[in-house]
């Protein structure tokens, strides 16, 4: 169990950056990012108490037959190809930062997540996809044979 003393790693993560941005300036993190392949839409995970929530960045599909979602094992998997939806090549583009393309995304599940009750919705270039955690009832006595 983590200390309520200690910050959390996402915290520490922060706390990083602004040092970092002081020392080596802003223009430090657009450099570094041109170096580091983007190999897949930008996506956040989070649960509540009942449910694992994914959400993907999309833009540009318009039929639910460009993405793929499902689950293997307690990774969820996404695969799809982004339409670049403006005319320009590779090599007329100056600042790459967002996704276009195939891509395959595994994502580990945070918690034990039920099959069969699983809900996307695809809205605004956003693909929300929410996963019920499953609930097990925990065994207060065990009866024990003799």
């Amino acid at each position: 169990m983590r200390d309520k003393q200690q910050p959390s790693p996402n915290h520490e993560w922060s706390s990083f950056n602004e040092q970092a941005n002081e020392v080596l300036g802003e223009q430090f993190w657009h450099d570094i990012a041109g170096l580091i392949p983007n190999t897949g839409p930008r996506i956040d995970v989070y649960y509540t108490p009942n449910t694992v929530v994914v959400v993907a960045e999309l833009p540009g599909l318009l039929r639910s037959d460009q993405i793929s979602i499902r689950l293997e094992g307690q990774s969820l998997v996404l695969e799809g190809d982004l339409p670049r939806l403006y005319p320009a090549t590779d090599k007329q583009i100056t600042l790459k930062e967002r996704f276009f393309g195939s891509f395959r995304r595994s994502l580990p599940m945070p918690k034990p997540v039920a099959r069969n009750d699983i809900r996307a919705k695809y809205s605004q270039g956003l693909l929300i996809v929410e996963l019920q955690i499953e609930q097990h009832e925990q065994l207060t006595h065990i009866p024990i044979d003799f």
